[in-house]
């Protein structure tokens, strides 16, 4: 039995080889066998019955019958074996172990033929077996270190293995080759190595580098590259390569193929990480660059002011030009502290360290006083502020200083980009299916999808230029979505460029009283 375990033997009367050399046959001392093209065997004699440990051919040919039967310590020796003599006609000094019937172990060698009818078909396999002495320097040599190999590697999961011979076709294919590109094994075996995995683009240049091996000893360097699968998709290895001698003396390839696309998902996300650090630090650099100019100018007018003030020049602090200088000092005092706030309150955000007092709040009342404070540079540009709020809107459970601050950033945002004459329109409503709703719409100036994204990172300017027109940190936006996303809701924003902005606020229904 060539091809695999569970022997399909023939009955004994049919076993009889009547001819010239029946007697020379059953005498010969070296066990002598042979199948059909299946691997099943046809005629075994005495001495083949005699190495398993049998008395005679018909104890053997019953034992093959049996369920339990096993002949060969490597499950795979014999389907090997018949691959090998379908591409070369002949083996010789082939080393194995196999199982006698008493449970022990047996080195034996073997010489196999190939037998083919006149149109070259296969119609049988003869061969002859001999015991081997373990210690023989001879049979060690060819102590089938291949079916050591084949053992390790079929069991081997993570790497792809592939062996072929000097005309590229396969002769060996592990269990870890047919996860990795598709093949079975039996589609693999007696196919060109070019024909399976290699993509057309490459296949010149496989064949060349294999001849190039053959013939002057360069071997094909190891190295990176995307072979191809049976659903014709590329697929990045790490692919080494060795070339071999057989007991023919004939060279054979292996292959060791490593799968890459793990490593490479991984690299690409470390990439698009330290896309994002290096975005980031420029943002920190753009915003530093930037806070310059707005911490400059407040802490200049803070100290000359102060100065003018403290060295008396327009003499006694009665005088009139004081009182404006102290406004201005208030208000540059204030404007760095909202600055100050910002980038702490972002900060201990991002850490988890911003704790929030949660209260029942009105509302119709928090956005009132927070249009009071805003009101101001309304008036100033004539830009009409205008509300929808019902009067029986529910309370809200929420951060009373987290609900003012997003208020007051958007508002003021809104109305610091809008032009003079426009409109900024506050709308909240209700319902117990879609919860708490706040509508913060202008006519300003817009932002196209890739402004809305810079205006949403924390520390980044739409325009970062120190000559830029409007003035801020960069800060009330991302600062906004924070304290929402805290505090339970979340915040949307779509704006179309010359046009206008719309934000909304929405708090689920579980946070109303």
């Amino acid at each position: 039995m060539l091809a695999i375990n569970e022997i399909k033997s023939l009955n004994s009367e049919d076993a009889n080889d009547t001819g010239s050399c029946q007697s020379l046959v059953n005498n010969c001392p070296y066990g002598m066998y042979r199948t059909d093209c299946d691997g099943c065997f046809s005629t075994v004699n005495p001495a083949y019955a005699r190495l398993f440990g049998f008395d005679s051919v018909e104890e053997f040919y019953e034992y093959t019958r049996s369920p339990n039967c096993q002949l060969y310590t490597d499950p795979d020796l014999r389907k090997n074996l018949y691959n090998q003599l379908q591409q070369k006609d002949q083996l010789n000094q082939i080393a194995y172990q196999i199982f006698q019937v008493n449970g022990t172990t047996q080195w034996v060698k073997e010489h196999c033929v190939t037998i083919r009818d006149k149109s070259g078909s296969i119609i049988a396999f003869e061969g002859y077996v001999e015991p081997a002495d373990k210690q023989d320097d001879s049979t060690e040599t060819c102590l089938l270190p291949e079916a050591r190999f084949r053992a390790i590697f079929d069991q081997v999961q993570n790497i792809a293995v592939q062996g072929y011979d000097k005309n590229r076709q396969v002769i060996y294919w592990n269990g870890a080759s047919t996860n990795l590109y598709g093949y079975t094994e039996e589609e693999a075996l007696g196919k060109k190595l070019e024909n399976l995995i290699i993509p057309n683009e490459m296949r010149d240049h496989v064949i060349n580098a294999h001849q190039i091996w053959l013939t002057k000893n360069t071997p094909i360097p190891s190295g990176e590259m995307r072979l191809r699968n049976k659903n014709g998709d590329q697929i990045p290895v790490y692919s080494s390569h060795v070339m071999l001698l057989n007991s023919d003396q004939e060279h054979e390839m292996y292959c060791i193929d490593v799968e890459l696309t793990e490593i490479k998902k991984i690299e690409r996300a470390l990439r698009i990480a330290k896309d994002h650090a290096e975005s980031a630090s420029m943002a920190k650099t753009a915003f530093l660059s930037a806070m310059t100019h707005e911490l400059r100018t407040p802490l200049n007018a803070i100290i000359g002011f102060s100065e003018v003030m403290e060295q008396k020049i327009f003499g006694d602090l009665g005088h009139p030009r004081y009182q404006e200088y102290v406004s201005d000092i208030h208000n540059s005092g204030s404007h760095l502290l909202g600055i100050i706030n910002d980038i702490l309150d972002l900060t201990m955000i991002e850490a988890g360290e911003l704790s929030l007092c949660k209260t029942s709040v009105c509302l119709r009342t928090t956005i009132a006083h927070t249009l009071q404070i805003a009101q101001r540079k309304a008036i100033n540009t004539g830009i009409s502020l205008q509300t929808n709020i019902p009067k029986d809107i529910p309370l809200i459970i929420i951060d009373e200083r987290s609900l003012k601050q997003i208020l007051l950033n958007l508002i003021s945002n809104a109305l610091k980009f809008t032009n003079d004459q426009g409109v900024v329109t506050i709308s909240a409503s209700y319902s117990e299916k879609n919860g708490f709703k706040i509508d913060i719409d202008d006519t300003g100036i817009g932002m196209s999808e890739a402004e809305i994204k810079l205006a949403l990172r924390p520390f980044t300017q739409v325009d970062h230029s120190l000559e830029r027109k409007y003035e801020g940190t960069g800060l009330g936006l991302p600062l906004s979505r924070s304290l929402t996303v805290i505090n339970g809701g979340n915040l949307k924003l779509t704006s179309v460029k010359g046009t206008g902005t719309n934000i909304i606020l929405h708090f689920p229904a579980d946070m109303t009283v």
